[in-house]
C-alpha cells in the first residue's frame, strides 16, 4: 500500500500535475503490469508447447509477441516506481491482480486455431483495458495517459496481425 510519505517523495511538479489519486493510478498500473506478465508467460509457454506442421512459424511469432509483452511490463513497472509505488513482487499475486487473466496453452499442442484464438482473446482484453485506462487518465495524469495510449496502439497492431494469421489458419 502506498504511504503518504511515498507521495510526498514525488517531485513538487509531479504532485502538481498528477491530479488523479496516486494510489488508484498505481493500483491500475499494477493490474496492467500483471496482465502483461501473464500474457508474456502465456505466449512464451505456448511457443514451447506447440507442435505440428506450422508450429515453427508460429513459435517465432509467439516468442516475439512474448518479448513485446515483457517490454510492456517493464514500461509499466517503471511508471509505478516513478509514482512512488511498488510493482507486484510476488509472482502468485499476478493472477489474482490481473484483469485479463491467463489462458493456458491448448491441451492438444497441434491445435493452432485454439492458440490463435487465445492470443486474440488476450489482445482484445488488453485493448479494452488500455482504452478504458487511457480515457480514465486523459485529464488527470498525462504521463500515464500517454503510456496507456502507446500500449493501446501496440495492442491494436498486434490484434490486426493475429487476425491475419487467423485467416491463414482457418
Amino acid at each position: 500500500m502506498l504511504q503518504d510519505s511515498d507521495i510526498r517523495n514525488l517531485g513538487r511538479k509531479t504532485r502538481e500535475i498528477v491530479k488523479a489519486n496516486i494510489t488508484d493510478v498505481i493500483q491500475d498500473l499494477n493490474k496492467a503490469y500483471a496482465d502483461e506478465w501473464l500474457a508474456h508467460y502465456q505466449y512464451w509457454l505456448t511457443a514451447q508447447w506447440i507442435r505440428g506442421l506450422d508450429a515453427d512459424t508460429l513459435r517465432d511469432i509467439l516468442i516475439e509477441q512474448s518479448n513485446d509483452e515483457l517490454g510492456h511490463a517493464e514500461k509499466i513497472a517503471n511508471r509505478i516506481i516513478q509514482l512512488g509505488g511498488t510493482p507486484i513482487m510476488e509472482p502468485g499475486r499476478l493472477l489474482e491482480t490481473s484483469g485479463c487473466g491467463y489462458k493456458q496453452p491448448p491441451s492438444n499442442p497441434a491445435d493452432i486455431k485454439q492458440v490463435i484464438q487465445s492470443v486474440l482473446d488476450s489482445e482484445e482484453c488488453a485493448i479494452e483495458t488500455y482504452n478504458r485506462l487511457a480515457e480514465k487518465y486523459r485529464m488527470t495524469d498525462l504521463v500515464t495517459h500517454e503510456m496507456f495510449e502507446e500500449l493501446l496502439e501496440d495492442e491494436v497492431g498486434d490484434e490486426e496481425e493475429w487476425e491475419k494469421l487467423a485467416g491463414i489458419w482457418k
